[in-house]
């Protein structure tokens, strides 16, 4: 008798139980026709900025468009580079683009995924006006050395965070350690809109000014005809907001369940021919947007999970400095070693609060088939 199947992600049953909220909050923001930045959006960037522990969020359209307005609103431009990694989603270096800015690649550090400081440190010439690390997984970077680096070579921070809400770094959550972080409420990550959003955090208030300018035009602040900047129209909307309220209050423990779940695959994976996550070192704290196993045979090894309806998926399977969009840059992957060899090994298989102990033994059980008896 087949099993149920496994997916990486299970949006379903997390919208199913908080239905009745979200279609009450919804409709509540849709009939108030306050349809943007109303009384929903104060709400919500009031909350999420105490959840981060940042005096300001600033919400717009995407984590894509938040990592554009707050590289633009820290002054970042035609002329300037910004450090950044090639293992990642190309909205981190499109979002670079779209300043007029070049982006500069460092290579990952093999165990993290993250980018590596001392390769950081090596790319760092006169134009380079900034560090955009990426807390990839959910793991955070090491903002210990990124942030002497900012600060020996006067540079600016902003965290790409789309995948790290409530994740800590020295017992600060990312996107309040550098000049801003940019947050993603894509649908499948930690806390996921019911359509595209995001969100910028910032302790800096004149960034968080020049945020909320240019996600709306580049509107001069309290005036309805004036503009001091050249913006775009980059807000979120109020139903988006209203949903992301409703599920902000589970947020902690869903982040618990998750490290939970973690525990329970580094158990069961120990003896197998992966490498599991790396334990976070005191005072971090990894939020798991994904579980990501570093593989022999990973190709063999995920169709097999296929063939055994468990979900699993490679993050990312082509790293930027291959993709096409960036071939007339000509850039060559033995200068990124690392992100190189991951790209050929990493495997996501499911994570969400939800997975019982139950499916994650079935997960681990039939890696354990795969490399014991095929």
């Amino acid at each position: 008798m087949s099993q149920t199947p496994i997916p990486l992600f299970n949006l379903q049953k997390q919208h199913d139980s908080l239905k009745n909220e979200i279609n009450a909050a919804a409709l509540d923001a849709l009939n108030s026709m306050r349809w943007l930045l109303g009384p929903q959006t104060e709400a919500f960037e009031k909350e999420f900025a105490e959840a981060i522990g940042v005096k300001h969020c600033i919400t717009c359209s995407s984590g894509a468009s938040a990592i554009q307005i707050a590289l633009g609103a820290a002054g970042i431009g035609e002329g300037d580079e910004v450090i950044t990694t090639p293992f990642t989603f190309i909205a981190t270096t499109s979002s670079v683009s779209l300043t007029g800015a070049k982006f500069v690649f460092a290579d990952i550090d093999p165990r993290t995924y993250n980018i590596d400081p001392k390769d950081i440190e090596r790319k760092i010439t006169k134009k380079t006006k900034a560090i955009l690390p990426v807390h990839l997984y959910g793991f955070p970077a090491d903002m210990d050395a990124i942030m002497n680096l900012a600060r020996e070579h006067d540079l600016r921070v902003i965290e790409d965070c789309a995948q790290a809400h409530l994740a800590t770094a020295d017992g600060v959550k990312v996107g309040g350690i550098g000049d801003a972080g940019a947050f993603s409420f894509y649908p499948s990550k930690n806390l996921g809109a019911c359509g595209d959003a995001g969100a910028i955090t910032t302790n800096d208030d004149d960034i968080a000014d020049r945020c909320r300018s240019l996600r709306h035009s580049g509107r001069a602040k309290d005036k309805a005809y004036e503009y001091d900047l050249e913006g775009s129209t980059l807000r979120m909307d109020e139903i988006q907001a209203a949903i992301l309220r409703v599920k902000l209050r589970h947020l902690a423990d869903w982040t618990d369940a998750r490290q939970k779940v973690a525990a329970l695959y580094e158990e069961g994976l120990q003896g197998l021919p992966v490498v599991t996550p790396p334990l976070p070192p005191a005072g971090y704290s990894q939020s798991y947007y994904v579980y990501t196993i570093r593989a022999e045979r990973r190709d063999e090894l995920q169709q097999y999970l296929k063939e055994h309806g468990i979900g699993s998926a490679v993050y990312y399977p082509v790293p930027l400095y291959k993709q096409p969009a960036y071939k007339h840059l000509n850039l060559n992957p033995q200068d990124y070693p690392n992100a190189e060899k991951a790209a050929q090994e990493v495997l996501s298989i499911p994570m969400f609060p939800e997975l019982t102990q139950e499916q994650v033994t079935r997960v681990c059980d039939t890696i354990r088939d795969f490399y014991e008896n095929h």
